[in-house]
């Protein structure tokens, strides 16, 4: 019997958008004779094109959500197994979905099919999640995939987040440092170490800081500010 354990990891990596090229490459190899990884892979990708859809103008977020349990089985697949993670995925899609359409039409772009390589990250940085209320997204710099942000997410250097309606998120930084990105708001990771660089797109974001801290800058469209205080606002309609 084979062991499918490391194409588990490889699906994980892929969903994550941090898959290498020759990763992928493996994975797709191993799918074509192995059943239960691909149904899990196939699923995978129906999952991506979803929300993909709902993300794009052209469908709504309920209309995506619908087509997406359209597809899936009505019955039991006999390959993948009650262990596998393929229910909570299809259960954080569905919420993804619904909670975009919220969203009054601002796009945050498509996610990537089953057929296009994803760019690997590999600058982890000492932030982590210190909060999250309803459905907060994250993309890693160079990859289309939009994946839900977890308590034990990993975060890399040109991350950018998204807090979708009725959502919000607390990044921890080094010390007691955080940043509080509010609903509606897409911020995005530009620097980090001696000096700590977000740009905020759009909506708002409560910073606190140590008091000491290093150079820290909020960019936006409008212009750039620096944190010359420990607590401040920033707004970007």
């Amino acid at each position: 019997m084979i062991d499918c354990s490391k194409y588990k990891n490889l699906i994980e990596k892929y969903l994550d958008g941090i898959i290498a090229e020759a990763e992928l490459a493996e994975l797709k190899s191993h799918a074509e004779a192995c059943p239960p990884c691909r149904e899990e892979f196939s699923h995978c990708a129906l999952m991506q094109k979803a929300i993909g859809q709902a993300l794009s103008s052209g469908i709504s977020a309920r209309q995506a959500r619908a087509a997406l349990l359209e597809e899936l089985p009505v019955e039991p697949n006999r390959y993948v197994s009650s262990t596998w993670f393929v229910s909570r995925r299809v259960a954080v899609a569905a919420g993804i979905l619904l909670t975009v359409g919220l969203l009054a039409g601002f796009a945050l772009g498509r996610l990537s099919g089953p057929g296009k390589t994803v760019t690997p990250v590999t600058a982890q940085v000492p932030i982590r999640v210190a909060e999250i209320q309803g459905t907060v997204l994250v993309r890693h710099e160079g990859s289309e995939l939009w994946r839900a942000l977890g308590a034990d997410s990993r975060i890399y250097l040109g991350d950018t987040f998204h807090a979708t309606a009725n959502s919000a998120c607390i990044l921890k930084l080094v010390g007691e440092s955080t940043l509080d990105l509010k609903q509606n708001s897409m911020l995005v990771l530009r620097s980090y170490n001696g000096a700590t660089q977000f740009r905020l797109e759009h909506g708002e974001l409560t910073a606190a800081l140590e008091s000491p801290h290093p150079p820290f800058f909020i960019s936006t469209p409008h212009g750039r500010v620096e944190a010359l205080g420990t607590e401040f606002t920033v707004t970007v309609e």
